[in-house]
């Protein structure tokens, strides 16, 4: 027989291809199309969003299931009775922007803006907030004593003193809270 062994030859294939070094770069763009694959499945449906607001801790938070409820964060549209002063501020009314909030009183729970301080219940819970943003700009008031209904919730940060929240526009309903949101990773 004149020639190779066909194993040989297959044998020599086998260490050409063997032999071949990946690029770096082409492993580090095979990772960074990979990452935007999952990164536009996860963003593109808001499963994932990132917060930048001082309000709340600033970070990835995820998307959950669960319905809102006292305690659980929540991220809602600017409610029309915020959006003169977001328009006064930044230029632009802000109908499209969501704000993430935390919950704290829902339905049946009796809420009392008209004091310093905003209670819930009985207890006081934050300070009601400046009459002036830092830039002198008016902050709006919600000035209410009541019972939140079926599907209302207050939504507060006391993280900042001037948070534009339900002090400053009241509850917010349920039909308008896009999602409740569960922080992922915070900064």
């Amino acid at each position: 027989m004149i020639g190779r062994p066909p194993e040989a030859g297959a044998s020599r294939r086998g260490r050409r291809f063997a032999g071949v070094r990946h690029h770096p770069l082409l492993t580090v763009g095979l990772a960074a199309t990979a990452a935007l694959a999952a990164a536009s499945v996860l963003f593109a449906d808001r499963q994932v969003v990132v917060n930048t607001s001082p309000s709340v801790a600033p970070g990835l938070c995820l998307r959950s299931s669960d319905p809102p409820a006292v305690g659980r964060l929540v991220g809602f549209r600017i409610p029309a009775a915020a959006r003169p002063y977001v328009l006064g501020r930044t230029g632009r009314d802000g109908h499209d922007w969501y704000i993430l909030k935390p919950v704290v009183a829902g339905p049946g729970d009796r809420v009392d803006s008209t004091g310093a301080w905003l209670t819930v219940n009985g207890r006081p819970l934050a300070p009601m907030p400046p009459a002036a943003d830092a830039a002198g700009r008016p902050l709006p008031a919600w000035r209410a004593a009541r019972v939140l209904g079926a599907g209302e919730f207050l939504v507060v940060s006391s993280r900042i003193a001037n948070s534009l929240d339900s002090r400053c526009y009241g509850p917010v309903a349920a039909g308008d809270i896009a999602a409740v949101r569960v922080p992922l990773v915070t900064w």
